[in-house]
């Protein structure tokens, strides 16, 4: 028999090994969670007590069908347990059918129903990811991640949860009261004068706060280069278009993370970051040659195993014909390049052994359609295992309750079609059990359950999250990062003495009131009454009134304007609500919401009357820079803050709860000669 020592671990495979299989031999029976997991869904049946005996069948779980599950990680954003069964006439497997329903499930999961948590102790499943809709309170949450916990520690195999979250900062965060910062491009606007100095404090306080809340794992850092300026999905979660900078930058974050307590994920495997196609819209081809991705897209992850140990990387449901150009037959019976979420080249030979990572290789969430619409759900999960996968991420959604059942039938259809593939090769045995290995191998160094009681951790929790110091943290970054794209001469600072009327422009009222609260607090610092302060309001009313809203214009000494680059450009990605399931709902809120159509074109509008009255405006741009051309020449001053993020704080005078940037905040000291520009772009702009 041949023993071998797995890299960076303190077990033997076979140790590990004998021992999973004689703990998974005695574990015959299915334990209920007890009743701290289930005091607050006392009301909901036990399963048990109705199940069909179908169900009872599909619960019997064998050893491999729970490995399998453990190699899974769900999603529980809702749930609807008084959902009617779905009726569909499809040939397909059942599990199928939950793609048929007309209404959709919209019913976040903030408590944790009973038989959710039953099929979390059945199954053995190896992973939960978060969403904002689950994230609610301080308390909620804790609740939640803790029953979440109780729930899998009395499965078979007794393993914990890797509870993820998407908290990159900046334009993807899903924790609504902590800090969130202004993201990787604002970091990267830092580098030229502080090097990784943010990277390492932005993670460390965001692991922090992660971990009171009892989540263990964070989809971050992305370390994508980005050199394609129409690049939908990446942008501004890029630390920048430099492999180096972006390298040391990544791994200043994983260490910030994982020295705290907080699984890294390095995103996204082989590299997303010269693409101009979503990949949770369709499926991205990169065409570079093998030395532009060594140089380039494969560098920041070759340093990052070279120089730190990343827990995660997250493969790309993108095809790179120069890694590999095989192909597999799609569902239509079409033969496409292999996505390298299913490439065994990829992650196998390069990964795994030529570039030497020992780590959790997960997939990017299956349910997106660079993987969804063009394979079904278990050829999905079984080419991605046998590419060299070890985590499939929402392979599968759970909405209702009849959708349970149809979750071990799924398990069963996948452990079936995988035992087929080993059956053909064998080493795929040997490397699923190293799979298992590794996975428990960082639940146990990352996952465990808090000791301290909950009531103990809601207590530290609420006097660590978004702590003023981590709010003045939050504050430092935007003063270092905010960027100047476009100044005429003498056109910054401004000449406070000359300066009577503000007019702002503005796409809604919350953005109103955090701009105009930047500018009061500036002039107040500066010991002198505020100006008057005009606004138009594109969200208030008709077209036709905000371009003949000039009165106000033209009484104004200065013309502060903001654009969210996003809404202007109508470049978009549901990466920045969730996921591919909120495809649907945002096109039905961009047709309820017709206001943001056209923005750009009254943004435009307001900048030429004030041209033309020779009336200095400043254009604050959030969000990407790369959206920017059609203002260049409009404006008098440009700057960018990259972040869009708008929140009710405490005002420090006042007492009252005031909306709030701390990029408004920053561009208001740097307009009115407070600070100067200390930011530098870390990207060109062609």
């Amino acid at each position: 028999m041949t023993v071998s020592l797995i890299k960076g671990s303190h077990f033997l495979f076979v140790s590990f090994y004998l021992s999973t299989l004689f703990f998974l031999t005695l574990s015959t029976c299915y334990a209920l969670p007890t009743k701290e997991v289930s005091k607050n869904v006392s009301n909901e049946h036990v399963l048990n007590n109705v199940m069909t005996e179908k169900t009872k069948s599909l619960r019997q779980l064998s050893d491999f069908e729970r490995l399998v599950a453990t190699k899974m990680a769900l999603d529980i954003r809702y749930f609807c347990p008084e959902a009617s069964p779905t009726k569909s006439e499809s040939t397909k497997p059942e599990y199928t059918k939950q793609s048929g329903a007309t209404e959709p499930c919209l019913q976040p999961v903030t408590k944790l129903p009973q038989v959710l948590a039953e099929m979390v102790t059945v199954t053995g499943l190896g992973s939960v990811v978060l969403f904002a809709e689950n994230l609610i309170t301080t308390e909620q949450i804790i609740q939640l991640t803790y029953d979440l916990q109780q729930a899998a520690v009395q499965s078979p195999s007794g393993q914990p949860l890797i509870i993820s979250i998407d908290q990159e900062g900046g334009r993807v965060v899903r924790l609504p009261h902590a800090t969130s910062f202004a993201g990787n491009m604002a970091i990267g606007a830092t580098y030229a004068d502080h090097g990784v100095k943010f990277a390492t404090q932005t993670s460390t306080v965001i692991a922090k706060e992660l971990t009171a809340l009892g989540i263990n794992n964070n989809y971050a850092p992305v370390v994508d280069v980005n050199t394609n300026a129409a690049n939908p999905v990446i942008n501004t979660r890029s630390f920048g278009e430099n492999p180096q900078q972006v390298a040391e930058l990544g791994v200043a974050a994983v260490n910030g993370f994982q020295q705290n307590g907080v699984m890294a994920t390095l995103k996204h495997f082989p590299g997303h970051g010269d693409t101009h196609v979503d990949s949770h819209l369709g499926l991205p081809l990169v065409a570079h040659d093998l030395a532009t991705i060594e140089k380039q897209d494969l560098a920041p992850f070759q340093w990052a195993i070279n120089h730190s140990e990343p827990a995660m990387i997250m493969t790309a449901h993108i095809q790179y014909p120069a890694l590999d150009n095989s192909t597999v037959v799609n569902n239509a019976g079409e033969k496409i390049i292999r996505p390298a979420t299913m490439s065994r080249k990829i992650l196998t030979d390069l990964l795994r052994e030529k570039m030497g990572y020992d780590g959790i290789i997960a997939t990017d969430a299956l349910d997106m359609a660079g993987i969804a619409h063009y394979f079904d759900e278990v050829t999905a999960v079984v080419e991605t295992f046998v590419a060299g996968a070890d985590l499939a991420v929402m392979p599968f959604k759970i909405r209702k309750t009849e959708d349970i059942e149809l979750f071990y039938q799924f398990i069963k259809d996948v452990a079936q079609s995988l035992q087929q593939k080993i059956h053909h090769n064998a080493l795929l045995s040997t490397e699923l059990m190293q799979s298992i290995a590794r996975i428990n191998r960082y639940k146990a160094q990352y996952c465990q359950p808090p000791e301290i009681s909950v009531a103990k951790q809601i207590l530290l929790a609420e006097q660590l999250i978004a702590q003023p110091e981590h709010l003045a943290l939050e504050q430092t970054l935007a003063n270092n990062a905010v960027a100047q794209l476009r100044a005429k001469q003498n056109s910054l600072p401004v000449n406070v003495a000359d300066i009577n009327r503000i007019h702002l422009f503005v796409l809604n009222w919350q953005e109103f009131g955090a701009l105009k609260h930047a500018i009061i607090n500036q002039w107040q610092r500066g010991g002198k009454a505020a100006p008057a302060v005009s606004a138009t309001v594109v969200a208030q009313g008709d077209t036709q009134a905000q371009l003949q809203n000039g009165d106000k214009l033209a009484k104004a000494d200065l013309v502060i304007a903001t654009v969210d680059t996003k809404i202007a450009s109508a470049v978009t990605s549901v990466v920045d609500t969730g996921g591919a399931e909120d495809l649907l709902t945002q096109i039905t809120s961009m047709k309820n919401e017709q206001h943001e159509v056209g923005y750009s074109l009254l943004l435009s509008y307001q900048l030429q009357q004030a041209q033309k009255q020779k009336i200095p405006s400043v254009l604050i741009a959030k969000g990407s820079p790369y959206l920017l051309h059609p203002y260049i020449d409009l404006a008098s001053t440009i700057l960018v803050n990259f972040d869009d993020h708008i929140y009710q704080k405490k005002d420090e005078q006042s007492g009252n709860e005031q909306a709030y940037s701390s990029g408004y905040i920053t561009s208001m000291a740097i307009i009115f000669g407070q600070q100067k520009v200390r930011g530098k772009l870390p990207v060109s702009l062609q």
